[in-house]
């Protein structure tokens, strides 16, 4: 008896060891770990987006902005295949893409957005489901809105999904944030972006929010900043109402004494909302495919044979080299011009003309003249003063430098002195190799406007932060040294251009415009239409230029349009 009785006593002496030894275990040994696991059943971490920084014209006219919309979100600890298998049914997504983003990212669970902005049909998909989607959620997001669609894409651009390339470059982003792609959007990503926040939640067995955790304190969302632009609204649109009739285009207009740029309007162009939505690689190729090119800002981008309205800047270089002086005539005008074995065209046999002459009436014969005089590093060099043939800086991605030849390009191009005077003839009234944008051509003519100096072109006028101004964008002027008596001849010779010359198209009664215009050869294609003028002559505060693809005479096409802008500018306009 005694002896059953100390089996019985060992037993359970040995029962309450190896209990308090799990215990030990449990409690103090993997004590921590079992307590996460635990954590991980009861609390949740939500994510709470930033909103994108708005963006506003000059006069606070709202022109992007976020929108309410909702994001499809999975916690993979407590989502499993079959719920997987019929999400990617509703989603017309392939199961195996799911699989690739639900990668736990934290102890604690957090959802991982799968689908933003999911349209309200796949959304309630997803709600009649919910009993067959664990871990699946649903919240309400919000995203970019661009309220003018097309108006502003190439000014300020657009965002898309971040590419994986582009999550590599920065761990800051998850999957699937927006980023900025192209304009003011790319160019101040870092402003428009806000700071993500957090929140902790605890959970029931069945998922189900109960309520916020107290000792977990949340991290509140930093919006992004508010950004001014330079842009007049109404200008504009005004704009884009003149050009938007051609098939390719563009305008752009300056205020002189800032370099704040007005409006910048490039067409064909695209709607922005669209890439807030997942495109398929059709929907993608059909835009990219568009032989008119949507997406290609001409405005900056698109580089150009000046024509005519090179020819002022070729006939300040002769004045400033003094080779001519002002009333000094040239061999007169018959329609052509002899060098060596080929003739070079004029448009008219204008007779003989002084330089003032030859820039109302546009003749080539009097600057093929001037072609056999000027060697092309000096006109190369007088072109790089005035901001030719480099960046203007403007504060978008995507500007072009265009092309201003020197003997270094000609060498390059055609060998080692392979090449003659005789191409400083098509230079000299802004063909060949001579290629510009119609920002340079606006920046050229404020110069002229301003009396030998010019701002650096720029959109952003300022940037907010909850009311504080952080940031203003203050004019950088740069100069250019010459003789002023020899710029007054050019200016008056401008004048004379709308009122007597080629661009009377542009000339309004109330308002006096000066300006040049332009024809530049597109061959085997129609001409391009330029007209790049400024106003009022005697007082400038804007300068525009114009392009117009394959539609012929600049005086008749292109001239008109910048007329009307200038009424439009000096009537109608918002300015402050």
């Amino acid at each position: 008896m005694k002896d059953r009785l100390k089996r019985l006593c060992f037993i359970l002496i040995t029962l309450l060891l190896i209990l308090g030894a799990r215990l030990i275990q449990l409690q103090i040994i993997q004590g921590k770990r079992y307590a996460r696991l635990s954590d991980r059943n009861r609390i949740r971490k939500i994510v709470l987006p930033a909103p994108r920084g708005r963006i506003f014209d000059r006069n606070g006219i709202l022109l992007a902005d976020t929108r309410p919309t909702w994001t499809v979100a999975i916690i993979p600890t407590e989502t499993n295949d079959s719920a997987l298998a019929l999400l990617s049914i509703l989603l017309n997504r392939p199961q195996n893409e799911l699989l690739r983003r639900l990668q736990p990212v934290s102890e604690v669970p957090a959802p991982i957005d799968i689908l933003r902005n999911a349209s309200f049909d796949v959304i309630a998909k997803i709600e009649e489901n919910n009993f067959r989607l664990p871990g699946v959620l649903v919240r309400v997001d919000h995203i970019r809105n661009y309220p003018f669609r097309n108006l502003y894409s190439h000014v300020i651009g657009y965002v898309g999904e971040i590419t994986e390339e582009e999550l590599s470059r920065d761990s800051s982003y998850r999957l699937l944030d927006y980023i900025g792609k192209t304009g003011i959007e790319a160019r101040y990503e870092r402003f428009l972006r806000g700071r993500d926040g957090y929140k902790y939640v605890e959970v029931d067995a069945r998922g189900r929010e109960i309520g916020p955790l107290p000792e977990k304190r949340p991290e509140p969302y930093i919006p992004g900043k508010d950004i001014y632009l330079t842009i007049d609204h109404n200008l504009q649109q005004a704009a884009y109402d003149l050009i938007s009739k051609y098939e390719r285009a563009a305008v752009v207009a300056i205020a002189i004494n800032t370099g704040e740029i007005l409006c910048l309007v490039s067409y064909p162009d695209f709607d922005p909302n669209i890439f807030l939505a997942p495109l398929n690689p059709s929907q993608w190729n059909t835009l990219i495919s568009n032989k008119s090119k949507p997406f290609y800002n001409r405005a900056i981008s698109s580089a150009y044979p000046p024509g005519s309205t090179f020819k002022p800047l070729v006939a300040l270089l002769a004045l400033e080299k003094q080779l001519i002086t002002p009333h000094a005539q040239l061999l007169p005008c018959n329609g052509t011009f002899q060098y060596g074995n080929r003739k070079f065209k004029c448009w008219s046999a204008h007779g003989r003309l002084n330089i003032i002459g030859a820039i109302e009436q546009s003749c080539n014969v009097f600057f093929y003249q001037l072609g056999t005089k000027i060697r092309v590093d000096t006109l190369a060099e007088f072109c790089h003063q005035f901001g030719l043939g480099k960046n203007t800086g403007i504060d978008i991605p995507g500007e072009n430098a265009g092309n201003i030849p020197d003997r270094d390009f000609l060498n390059r191009r055609y060998g080692k002195n392979q090449w003659t005077q005789g191409f400083m003839l098509n230079y000299c009234i802004g063909q060949g190799e001579v290629l510009v944008t119609a920002l340079q051509l606006t920046q050229l003519y404020s110069c002229f406007a301003n009396g030998g100096f010019y701002f650096r072109p720029y959109l952003v006028a300022k940037i907010e932060s909850a009311g504080q101004i952080i940031l203003i964008n203050k004019p950088q002027r740069f100069e250019v040294k010459i003789n002023q008596t020899n710029l007054d001849w050019i200016k008056n010779a401008l004048t004379r251009v709308v009122e007597y010359g080629t661009g009377q198209a542009a000339q309004l009664q109330e308002i006096t415009i000066a300006g040049k215009t332009g024809t530049a050869q597109n061959p085997p294609n129609p001409d391009h239409a330029w007209f790049v003028g400024y106003a009022p002559a005697d007082n400038p505060e804007i300068a525009i230029a114009v392009i117009i693809e394959n539609a012929g005479h600049g005086g008749t096409v292109a001239a008109p349009i910048v007329g009307e802008l200038v009424r439009y500018y000096f009537t109608k306009r918002t300015l402050p």
